[in-house]
């Protein structure tokens, strides 16, 4: 399994309106991509402004597909980046799974 962790930072006031649009795209761009197995939206504790969006895939080629496809193009084009302060990818491989 690869995982993708996108992690935002984002000010506290535009939090609500980036949890709103980061879940109504994630809705609308993620529901047919093959291979991804579950896809959240992590919301940081009080205090804290990191968000994470973290994508499961069956396998690296998964991944990798998903980065070339339109779904990808359609997210990544959304106005929801434009408020984060910052954002940062890593892709993790699953050493044990449960």
């Amino acid at each position: 399994m690869s995982t993708a962790v996108t992690e935002f930072t984002v000010a506290a006031p535009a939090q609500g309106a980036f949890e709103n649009n980061c879940t109504a795209s994630m809705r609308a761009t993620l529901s047919d991509v093959p291979g991804l197995r579950n896809a959240r939206l992590l919301r940081p504790r009080k205090g804290a402004h990191g968000y994470l969006a973290v994508l499961n895939f069956e396998d690296d080629a998964a991944f990798t597909a998903y980065t070339s496809s339109e779904a990808f193009r359609a997210a990544h084009a959304d106005p929801t980046h434009s408020l984060s302060d910052d954002n940062r990818v890593t892709v993790f491989e699953a050493v044990t799974q449960g």
